[in-house]
């Protein structure tokens, strides 16, 4: 055969593409979807990592999955995904947002339209506090009024400004622009956390709380694989471990467990994909005594065992 991947065809629209020029693809040369059972190659505008469509076809989508972020919102009728057997019946002004890799499928029952976005966003695994968004893209999200009502206006908005920018140019995608304005959603999305919470310095007597913890923070993101036990970091700071520990959630939304955990699954994550250490090693290296107390522990953080994890993202490099 001249060509290895099966090329296979959504299900036939019942009427024609009437996509306005104004959102016209501005590289006119795409690929067809490609198929390979039910993974699809994202179909990028060439020489980048992204492609929006506006979508009006009255057509339906098999099982099917791929390496993009995938977004869609409805400005005109409904529009249904099915993930993992769980259905989500958008409507216009949903921002739907689909994880990497999930396998899902479109059920289009009338007419309308919509934008759909595919972003590749690899690159975002060197950020700092791209942990925190994993914990947002562990399943498929529905961002509106309902759901994310502090930022929902805005990220609407952006993406808006995201389609002007996009379609502007007739034979090019400027993609620093575009993926600045996908960052800023994404900045939106993470400061939702509630680790991200201001804190509020009413007096100097808070003022001076605040940098004992935020001392205390600092040591435990450098010396996280170090014993460190909460009787211990109430004494750094200065206080009884029932004062601190109220006090610590207090200032962080979570509790000191929690948050040193968190820490820890963060540096077990990195060794992970960017080592080849074994993984009794990189137990040890991220502040756990023994292996199987750290396979639970990371299992819980991520729904994968450790060496699972591994296969996984080295699969995607």
């Amino acid at each position: 055969m001249d060509e290895e991947i099966k090329v296979t065809l959504p299900l036939t629209p019942t009427y024609d593409d009437t996509t306005p020029i104004i959102y016209s693809q501005p590289v006119k040369q795409f690929s067809k979807r490609a198929l390979d059972g039910e993974n699809e190659d994202a179909d990028f505008v060439p020489e980048t990592s992204m492609r929006i469509r506006y979508n009006n076809q009255f057509r339906s989508y098999a099982p099917h999955n791929h390496p993009a972020l995938e977004i869609c919102i409805p400005i005109e009728n409904e529009y249904k995904y099915v993930v993992g057997g769980k259905s989500y019946n958008l409507i216009p002004g949903d921002i739907f947002f689909l994880p990497p890799e999930m396998t899902h499928e479109i059920e289009c029952e009338n007419e309308g339209c919509r934008f759909i976005y595919l972003f590749g966003i690899d690159f975002l695994k060197g950020l700092y506090d791209f942990t925190f968004l994993t914990e947002f893209f562990k399943e498929p999200r529905v961002v509106n009024e309902a759901t994310y009502p502090t930022v929902y206006g805005k990220i609407y908005e952006i993406f808006m400004g995201i389609n002007d920018q996009y379609f502007l140019y007739e034979n090019m995608v400027l993609e620093m622009p575009i993926y600045s304005r996908l960052l800023n959603i994404f900045s939106l999305l993470v400061t939702t956390n509630p680790q991200f919470n201001p804190v509020r310095l009413e007096d100097s007597r808070s003022a001076s709380k605040y940098e004992k913890f935020k001392s205390l923070i600092n040591h435990i993101n450098a010396h996280f694989m170090d014993e460190i036990t909460l009787e211990w970091a109430a004494d750094f700071v200065g206080f009884s471990k029932y004062h601190f520990a109220r006090l610590f959630k207090e200032y962080t939304d979570v509790t000191f467990y929690d948050f040193l955990q968190h820490r820890r699954m963060q540096a077990a994550r990195v060794l992970l994909t960017d080592t080849d250490k074994s993984i009794t090693e990189i137990a040890f290296q991220s502040g756990f005594n023994n292996l199987t107390s750290f396979t639970r522990s990371f299992k819980n953080s991520t729904g994968m065992t450790p060496s699972r994890y591994r296969v996984v993202h080295a699969n995607k490099e």
